[in-house]
């Protein structure tokens, strides 16, 4: 699977193909057949289409997906922060959301841009991060 194959895809898909192809990229990259940086723009990818179909993806993936950016979760690229945020919020990750949270008052050394990036996400999320469809539910 490829970055170039995941961006030429539908901008919707049925749940079960998008749980499938989550599993799929995570099984390659935890077998080393993806760069971490393929990796992070590939499930970016793959969130913006489980958006679309407004449900939660399939909790033993998500799972999974939580605890593999719960692994490569860095303060140290602002791009690599700015793709992970999203796909936290967006997948409703508690995990990674808390060690994301954990992570701004155990590393002294953020820079500051990445900083504000975190924060303000913190903040936008508030106490939700489970139900990333919180703010639509007023709509049904």
């Amino acid at each position: 699977m490829n970055l170039e194959e995941i961006e030429n895809l539908p901008d919707v898909l049925p749940t079960e193909t998008l749980a499938l192809m989550f599993q799929n990229v995570l099984n390659e990259f935890n077998i080393g057949k993806i760069e971490e940086k393929d990796f992070l723009l590939i499930l970016s990818q793959l969130t913006d289409r489980q958006v679309m179909t407004y449900e939660l993806l399939e909790s033993e993936v998500r799972d999974g997906t939580d605890k593999t950016l719960c692994r490569i979760w860095n303060t140290d690229s602002y791009d690599d922060v700015d793709i992970i945020l999203s796909i936290v919020v967006n997948l409703g990750l508690k995990n990674c959301f808390q060690k994301i949270k954990d992570s701004i008052n155990q590393d002294r050394d953020i820079d500051e841009l990445i900083l504000k990036e975190i924060i303000d996400t913190i903040d936008e999320v508030g106490e939700n991060i489970s139900n990333p469809y919180h703010g639509l539910e007023g709509f049904k």
